[in-house]
């Protein structure tokens, strides 16, 4: 793996998981995600024909990932 591939993975807020930048993920503030299995797991719901959140995932326990 290259060096400006590592500094693109993202990693779960909730459950630590390395995220791929291209995976289908709950972003909830700049730097924070929820892998998608989170986000599920957290109430959310997604529309893959809208490709959006339609009740987007309980993330109110959550902190924003230090810079």
């Amino acid at each position: 793996m290259h060096r400006s591939e590592a500094d693109q993975q993202l990693v779960c807020a909730a459950c630590g998981a390395t995220v791929d930048p291209g995976a289908r993920v709950y972003g909830f503030a700049p730097l924070a995600v929820l892998c998608w299995d989170c986000s599920l797991a957290r109430g959310g719901r997604y529309d893959a024909h809208e490709e959006r959140w339609t009740r987007p995932p309980s993330v109110s326990d959550l902190a924003e990932p230090e810079r």
